[in-house]
């Protein structure tokens, strides 16, 4: 008995597409001044991606998208390093309601209105670094007068969710990255500490083992309570503030400081509210 090979399909080859390589160069370079890009800038309402300063010198005048002309807020996003890990770059307003074509602008603006945009410009980033300042305050101020994050059930309503394996931590780079993000803030807490060394040593261990675990703890006090030589900071750490925001459906650091509850883990505190309530 002989089998008889499956039919061949025919394939159109009138327009052919183009190479891989030749797709993948095109995706890497700005539609602006069509060249790799430089700081990878996207506009969030569309996001479409162009060089930083190629955006922001078109943004000076028009508001639009140069692709798709969709409106593009009040800022740019840049310096991505990570999909939860970026900084907003807030933008101006023009100085007219009436905007001139790109080409027909001006080459150099007048200094006064330069250094007015200068000035707002940085105005904005500089409450946005006060406002992470007062953010890392409170949370030195958390740690210190023990405040635990209340617990959340896992459910449909609060979309909490079970607090992850190793395993699962390690497949899941949405989670990592959310996790670096609130760890860069969270080690600021501790002023002689080197953040990017033990956000990175916290990231591996949580891969390995639950960090809520008595090996994991001890750990992390060789370095959170090194001028104690207990361990209190590294179990508040690990039990309840990795694992809280690890377990929460929020991304957004300060809407999580915005609505995460605490209670008064001090034994002291507790045994005094037992007294009153009794």
């Amino acid at each position: 008995m002989s089998f008889s090979s499956p039919p061949r399909k025919r394939v159109k080859l009138e327009s052919p597409s183009p190479p891989p390589e030749i797709q993948d160069e095109d995706e890497d370079n700005c539609s602006i001044c069509l060249q790799p890009f430089v700081d990878r800038t996207v506009i969030p309402t569309c996001s479409h991606e162009f060089c930083f300063d190629c955006l922001v010198v078109w943004t000076e005048q028009s508001r639009k998208c140069p692709l798709c002309a969709q409106t593009t807020g009040e800022y740019l996003i840049h310096r991505i390093r990570s999909r939860y890990d970026y900084q907003k770059h807030y933008l101006a307003p023009l100085s007219t309601p009436g905007l001139l074509p790109l080409r027909a602008a001006p080459q150099r603006e007048p200094d006064v209105r330069r250094r007015r945009r200068r000035r707002e410009r940085g105005r904005r980033e500089q409450d946005e670094a006060d406002k992470l300042e007062r953010s890392i305050e409170k949370r030195r101020w958390i740690y210190e007068h023990g405040l635990y994050a209340k617990h959340v059930a896992s459910n449909g309503y609060t979309k909490y969710r079970p607090y992850p394996t190793p395993a699962q931590f390690a497949a899941s780079q949405e989670m990592v990255s959310k996790t670096i993000m609130f760890l860069r803030r969270e080690l600021r807490v501790w002023d002689d500490l080197d953040v990017e060394f033990f956000m990175t040593f916290t990231i591996s261990l949580m891969k390995s083992i639950d960090i809520r675990s008595e090996s994991a703890v001890k750990l992390l006090a060789e370095f959170l309570d090194i001028d104690t030589g207990g361990r209190v900071m590294a179990e508040h750490f690990a039990h309840a503030e990795v694992y809280a925001y690890v377990r929460s459906p929020f991304k957004d650091l300060f809407v999580y400081d915005s609505v995460v509850q605490v209670r008064n883990n001090n034994p002291v505190h507790i045994f005094l509210s037992v007294l009153t309530t009794a």
